[in-house]
Protein backbone atom coordinates (compact mmCIF):
# COMPACT_ATOMS: atom_id res chain seq x y z
CA UNK A 1 0.00 0.00 0.00
CA UNK A 2 1.39 3.41 -0.64
CA UNK A 3 1.86 6.21 1.55
CA UNK A 4 -1.30 8.81 1.72
CA UNK A 5 -0.68 11.90 -0.12
CA UNK A 6 -0.46 13.77 3.50
CA UNK A 7 1.54 12.25 5.90
CA UNK A 8 1.39 13.12 9.41
CA UNK A 9 5.13 13.33 9.80
CA UNK A 10 8.56 13.50 7.50
CA UNK A 11 11.12 12.06 8.90
CA UNK A 12 14.57 13.14 7.14
CA UNK A 13 17.42 10.51 7.73
CA UNK A 14 16.82 6.86 7.99
CA UNK A 15 20.33 6.74 10.67
CA UNK A 16 20.07 5.84 14.40
CA UNK A 17 17.29 9.18 14.91
CA UNK A 18 15.41 8.35 11.85
CA UNK A 19 14.83 5.10 12.53
CA UNK A 20 14.21 5.29 16.22
CA UNK A 21 11.50 8.22 15.25
CA UNK A 22 10.54 6.06 12.59
CA UNK A 23 9.59 3.16 15.07
CA UNK A 24 7.98 4.94 17.39
CA UNK A 25 5.28 6.44 14.59
CA UNK A 26 5.18 3.13 13.79
CA UNK A 27 4.06 2.13 17.38
CA UNK A 28 1.68 4.60 17.27
CA UNK A 29 0.03 4.49 13.89
CA UNK A 30 1.23 7.88 12.96
CA UNK A 31 1.82 8.45 9.53
CA UNK A 32 5.56 8.88 8.76
CA UNK A 33 7.85 9.22 5.27
CA UNK A 34 11.46 8.16 5.72
CA UNK A 35 13.94 9.86 3.63
CA UNK A 36 16.74 7.46 3.38
CA UNK A 37 19.88 9.33 1.57
CA UNK A 38 22.11 6.59 1.90
CA UNK A 39 24.50 8.53 3.16
CA UNK A 40 26.19 7.91 6.86
CA UNK A 41 28.75 9.27 8.72
CA UNK A 42 30.12 5.82 10.43
CA UNK A 43 30.54 5.07 6.18
CA UNK A 44 33.36 2.67 6.11
CA UNK A 45 32.74 1.13 10.07
CA UNK A 46 32.17 -2.34 10.38
CA UNK A 47 31.31 -2.49 13.46
CA UNK A 48 29.19 -0.23 15.84
CA UNK A 49 29.85 -0.11 19.52
CA UNK A 50 27.97 0.51 22.74
CA UNK A 51 24.93 -0.19 21.84
CA UNK A 52 23.14 -2.97 24.46
CA UNK A 53 22.16 -6.02 22.45
CA UNK A 54 23.75 -4.93 19.36
CA UNK A 55 27.52 -4.22 20.37
CA UNK A 56 30.45 -5.26 17.88
CA UNK A 57 27.57 -5.20 15.04
CA UNK A 58 28.01 -3.89 11.16
CA UNK A 59 26.01 -0.87 11.06
CA UNK A 60 24.62 -1.66 7.93
CA UNK A 61 23.38 -4.72 9.37
CA UNK A 62 21.98 -2.78 12.17
CA UNK A 63 20.17 -0.26 9.70
CA UNK A 64 18.80 -3.30 7.25
CA UNK A 65 17.29 -5.19 10.64
CA UNK A 66 15.62 -2.00 12.11
CA UNK A 67 14.24 -0.72 8.88
CA UNK A 68 13.13 -4.81 7.73
CA UNK A 69 11.12 -4.90 11.90
CA UNK A 70 9.39 -1.70 10.86
CA UNK A 71 8.39 -2.26 7.44
CA UNK A 72 7.36 -5.87 8.03
CA UNK A 73 5.22 -5.45 11.14
CA UNK A 74 3.99 -2.63 10.89
CA UNK A 75 1.54 -0.46 8.17
CA UNK A 76 1.91 3.37 9.04
CA UNK A 77 5.78 4.14 7.64
CA UNK A 78 6.73 3.86 4.45
CA UNK A 79 10.54 4.45 3.59
CA UNK A 80 12.04 6.42 0.20
CA UNK A 81 15.48 6.12 -0.62
CA UNK A 82 16.40 9.63 -1.77
CA UNK A 83 17.95 12.67 -0.51
CA UNK A 84 15.80 15.69 0.08
CA UNK A 85 16.92 19.27 -1.21
CA UNK A 86 14.09 21.84 -0.27
CA UNK A 87 11.71 22.27 2.33
CA UNK A 88 9.21 25.02 2.74
CA UNK A 89 6.46 25.57 5.08
CA UNK A 90 2.42 25.07 3.05
CA UNK A 91 -0.63 24.96 4.56
CA UNK A 92 -1.91 21.00 4.28
CA UNK A 93 -5.43 19.43 4.80
CA UNK A 94 -9.00 20.42 3.59
CA UNK A 95 -9.02 23.83 3.00
CA UNK A 96 -5.71 24.31 4.71
CA UNK A 97 -6.79 24.13 8.04
CA UNK A 98 -3.00 22.85 9.40
CA UNK A 99 0.28 24.35 8.83
CA UNK A 100 2.93 21.94 7.25
CA UNK A 101 5.55 21.42 5.01
CA UNK A 102 6.44 20.18 1.15
CA UNK A 103 10.08 18.25 0.24
CA UNK A 104 11.51 18.27 -2.80
CA UNK A 105 13.76 15.68 -3.43
CA UNK A 106 17.44 15.49 -5.59
CA UNK A 107 14.45 14.33 -8.68
CA UNK A 108 12.85 16.65 -8.13
CA UNK A 109 9.61 15.07 -6.72
CA UNK A 110 7.26 16.27 -3.72
CA UNK A 111 5.89 14.99 -0.46
CA UNK A 112 3.83 17.40 2.22
CA UNK A 113 3.72 16.36 5.51
CA UNK A 114 2.17 18.23 8.83
CA UNK A 115 5.46 18.01 10.98
CA UNK A 116 8.92 17.66 10.05
CA UNK A 117 11.75 15.22 11.96
CA UNK A 118 15.08 17.05 11.20
CA UNK A 119 17.19 13.70 11.58
CA UNK A 120 19.97 14.49 8.98
CA UNK A 121 23.10 14.59 11.28
CA UNK A 122 26.53 15.82 10.80
CA UNK A 123 29.34 15.26 8.45
CA UNK A 124 33.18 15.22 9.84
CA UNK A 125 35.57 17.84 8.23
CA UNK A 126 38.77 16.03 8.01
CA UNK A 127 42.45 18.27 8.56
CA UNK A 128 44.31 19.43 5.31
CA UNK A 129 47.07 16.27 6.03
CA UNK A 130 47.73 13.91 3.19
CA UNK A 131 46.48 10.49 3.71
CA UNK A 132 44.10 11.48 6.46
CA UNK A 133 41.33 10.02 4.30
CA UNK A 134 42.68 7.05 3.50
CA UNK A 135 43.41 6.17 7.21
CA UNK A 136 40.03 6.66 8.79
CA UNK A 137 38.46 5.08 10.13
CA UNK A 138 41.02 2.11 9.66
CA UNK A 139 43.16 3.60 11.58
CA UNK A 140 42.03 7.04 12.73
CA UNK A 141 39.46 7.14 16.17
CA UNK A 142 37.69 10.13 17.17
CA UNK A 143 36.28 7.76 20.72
CA UNK A 144 38.32 5.48 22.71
CA UNK A 145 35.56 4.28 23.90
CA UNK A 146 33.99 3.42 21.06
CA UNK A 147 36.87 1.65 18.75
CA UNK A 148 39.89 1.51 21.34
CA UNK A 149 39.21 -1.97 22.87
CA UNK A 150 40.11 -3.70 19.66
CA UNK A 151 43.07 -1.76 18.74
CA UNK A 152 44.55 -2.01 22.53
CA UNK A 153 47.99 -3.36 22.98
CA UNK A 154 49.70 -1.41 20.09
CA UNK A 155 51.38 2.39 20.36
CA UNK A 156 49.04 5.48 20.27
CA UNK A 157 49.27 8.70 18.76
CA UNK A 158 46.97 11.50 19.86
CA UNK A 159 46.69 13.71 16.58
CA UNK A 160 46.85 17.65 16.72
CA UNK A 161 46.75 18.43 20.39
CA UNK A 162 44.89 21.60 19.96
CA UNK A 163 42.36 21.40 22.63
CA UNK A 164 42.28 21.09 25.94
CA UNK A 165 40.27 17.75 25.54
CA UNK A 166 43.67 16.30 24.15
CA UNK A 167 44.19 15.44 27.67
CA UNK A 168 41.20 13.68 28.15
CA UNK A 169 42.35 11.22 25.30
CA UNK A 170 45.80 10.56 26.55
CA UNK A 171 44.41 9.60 30.08
CA UNK A 172 41.58 7.05 28.22
CA UNK A 173 44.60 5.75 25.78
CA UNK A 174 46.74 4.25 28.62
CA UNK A 175 43.38 2.40 29.81
CA UNK A 176 44.88 0.78 25.96
CA UNK A 177 48.44 0.74 25.98
CA UNK A 178 51.15 2.61 27.82
CA UNK A 179 53.44 3.83 24.53
CA UNK A 180 51.66 7.11 24.10
CA UNK A 181 52.61 10.22 21.44
CA UNK A 182 51.10 13.25 21.02
CA UNK A 183 51.60 14.54 17.72
CA UNK A 184 51.58 18.38 17.41
CA UNK A 185 51.78 18.21 14.21
CA UNK A 186 53.68 22.20 14.33
CA UNK A 187 50.79 23.72 15.51
CA UNK A 188 49.92 23.04 19.67
CA UNK A 189 48.12 26.23 20.54
CA UNK A 190 49.85 28.41 22.61
CA UNK A 191 46.24 29.14 24.39
CA UNK A 192 46.83 28.90 28.97
CA UNK A 193 44.23 26.14 28.29
CA UNK A 194 45.94 23.76 25.63
CA UNK A 195 49.24 24.61 27.39
CA UNK A 196 48.10 23.40 30.48
CA UNK A 197 46.29 20.20 28.93
CA UNK A 198 49.68 19.57 27.59
CA UNK A 199 51.57 19.62 31.09
CA UNK A 200 48.85 16.97 32.18
CA UNK A 201 49.43 14.81 29.11
CA UNK A 202 53.46 14.68 30.59
CA UNK A 203 52.02 14.63 33.84
CA UNK A 204 51.13 10.93 32.77
CA UNK A 205 53.58 10.18 30.68
CA UNK A 206 53.13 10.97 27.04
CA UNK A 207 55.88 11.90 24.79
CA UNK A 208 55.58 14.77 22.72
CA UNK A 209 56.21 15.22 19.33
CA UNK A 210 55.82 18.53 17.16
CA UNK A 211 57.53 18.11 14.11
CA UNK A 212 54.91 18.31 11.14
CA UNK A 213 53.38 15.80 9.79
CA UNK A 214 54.30 15.35 5.79
CA UNK A 215 51.80 12.51 4.70
CA UNK A 216 50.24 9.54 6.89
CA UNK A 217 50.48 5.67 5.01
CA UNK A 218 48.12 3.28 5.69
CA UNK A 219 49.89 -0.13 6.40
CA UNK A 220 47.04 -2.65 5.85
CA UNK A 221 43.66 -3.43 7.29
CA UNK A 222 44.63 -4.63 10.92
CA UNK A 223 45.79 -2.22 13.70
CA UNK A 224 48.86 -4.38 14.16
CA UNK A 225 49.32 -3.22 10.46
CA UNK A 226 49.08 0.23 11.52
CA UNK A 227 49.57 3.99 10.11
CA UNK A 228 52.94 5.40 9.64
CA UNK A 229 53.18 9.19 10.34
CA UNK A 230 56.25 10.71 7.43
CA UNK A 231 57.65 13.79 9.32
CA UNK A 232 58.84 17.00 6.78
CA UNK A 233 62.10 15.87 9.18
CA UNK A 234 63.43 13.28 10.82
CA UNK A 235 62.45 9.40 10.80
CA UNK A 236 58.62 8.21 10.37
CA UNK A 237 56.95 6.21 13.38
CA UNK A 238 54.43 3.48 12.99
CA UNK A 239 51.75 3.20 14.94
CA UNK A 240 48.44 0.83 16.12
CA UNK A 241 46.20 3.61 15.46
CA UNK A 242 45.60 7.15 15.79
CA UNK A 243 43.11 9.51 17.60
CA UNK A 244 42.16 12.84 16.67
CA UNK A 245 38.02 14.35 16.53
CA UNK A 246 37.79 16.20 12.99
CA UNK A 247 35.07 18.77 13.53
CA UNK A 248 31.51 18.24 12.31
CA UNK A 249 28.94 20.60 9.86
CA UNK A 250 25.54 19.53 9.35
CA UNK A 251 25.16 17.38 6.71
CA UNK A 252 21.69 18.87 5.55
CA UNK A 253 22.94 22.62 6.49
CA UNK A 254 20.80 23.86 3.17
CA UNK A 255 17.55 22.24 4.75
CA UNK A 256 18.43 24.32 7.97
CA UNK A 257 19.09 27.61 6.35
CA UNK A 258 16.05 26.82 3.99
CA UNK A 259 13.55 26.42 7.32
CA UNK A 260 15.47 29.47 9.21
CA UNK A 261 16.18 27.36 12.06
CA UNK A 262 18.19 28.57 14.89
CA UNK A 263 21.29 26.65 15.32
CA UNK A 264 24.88 27.57 17.62
CA UNK A 265 28.28 26.48 17.56
CA UNK A 266 29.64 24.09 19.79
CA UNK A 267 33.77 23.81 20.12
CA UNK A 268 33.28 20.34 20.31
CA UNK A 269 30.77 19.21 18.31
CA UNK A 270 30.30 21.53 16.04
CA UNK A 271 27.26 23.57 14.64
CA UNK A 272 24.22 22.27 16.01
CA UNK A 273 20.27 22.89 15.78
CA UNK A 274 18.99 24.31 18.89
CA UNK A 275 16.01 22.53 20.29
CA UNK A 276 13.63 24.42 23.09
CA UNK A 277 12.03 21.83 24.80
CA UNK A 278 12.45 18.14 26.10
CA UNK A 279 10.59 16.97 23.18
CA UNK A 280 13.50 18.57 20.82
CA UNK A 281 11.36 21.06 18.96
CA UNK A 282 13.56 24.10 17.05
CA UNK A 283 12.68 27.29 16.68
CA UNK A 284 10.40 26.78 13.70
CA UNK A 285 6.87 25.26 14.56
CA UNK A 286 6.12 21.69 13.74
CA UNK A 287 10.24 20.99 13.45
CA UNK A 288 11.61 18.63 15.43
CA UNK A 289 15.27 17.75 15.55
CA UNK A 290 16.99 14.36 16.65
CA UNK A 291 20.93 13.02 17.09
CA UNK A 292 23.86 14.55 15.68
CA UNK A 293 21.37 16.91 13.78
CA UNK A 294 21.26 18.64 17.77
CA UNK A 295 22.86 16.20 19.79
CA UNK A 296 26.35 17.34 20.86
CA UNK A 297 27.23 14.01 22.00
CA UNK A 298 27.65 12.16 18.79
CA UNK A 299 26.78 8.38 19.55
CA UNK A 300 24.46 5.92 18.19
CA UNK A 301 22.40 5.49 21.68
CA UNK A 302 22.24 8.75 22.34
CA UNK A 303 20.87 9.55 18.50
CA UNK A 304 18.37 6.72 19.27
CA UNK A 305 17.17 8.48 22.48
CA UNK A 306 16.77 11.80 20.39
CA UNK A 307 15.21 10.37 17.83
CA UNK A 308 12.75 9.04 19.83
CA UNK A 309 12.07 12.14 21.96
CA UNK A 310 11.37 14.06 18.74
CA UNK A 311 9.00 11.89 16.95
CA UNK A 312 7.31 12.17 20.26
CA UNK A 313 7.16 15.56 20.21
CA UNK A 314 5.65 15.20 16.63
CA UNK A 315 2.94 12.99 18.25
CA UNK A 316 1.82 15.26 21.00
CA UNK A 317 1.96 17.73 18.37
CA UNK A 318 -0.52 16.23 15.92
CA UNK A 319 -2.91 15.18 18.69
CA UNK A 320 -3.12 18.61 20.03
CA UNK A 321 -4.15 19.26 17.03
CA UNK A 322 -6.61 16.81 16.38
CA UNK A 323 -8.29 17.34 19.63
CA UNK A 324 -8.54 21.09 18.72
CA UNK A 325 -10.48 20.11 15.32
CA UNK A 326 -12.55 17.73 17.17
CA UNK A 327 -13.31 20.18 20.04
CA UNK A 328 -14.30 22.89 17.15
CA UNK A 329 -16.64 20.12 15.25
CA UNK A 330 -18.19 19.20 18.40
CA UNK A 331 -19.00 22.83 19.76
CA UNK A 332 -20.97 23.75 16.57
CA UNK A 333 -22.56 21.04 16.34
CA UNK A 334 -24.00 21.54 20.49
CA UNK A 335 -24.39 25.49 18.84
Amino acid sequence: MPPPPLLETLILGAGPAGLAAALLCARGRISALVFDSQSYRNAGITHMHSVPSRDHIDPREFRAISRDQITSRYDSVWFEDTTIVGIVPVKVGERGKWDGFEVKDEQGRTWVGRKVVLATGARDVFPSIEGYAENWPSHIYQCLACDGFEQRGTPIGILEFDSPMAAHYVSMAYKFDERVTVFGNGEISAREEVQGALRKARAMGARVDERRIRRLVNNGPSHTDGVTIEFEEGESVTLGFLVNRPPTVLRAKELVEQLGLETKEDPMSGEVVVVKDVMNATSVKGVFAAGDTMAMFKQVTVAMAEGLKAAAGAAMALEGEDVEEALKAYEQEQS
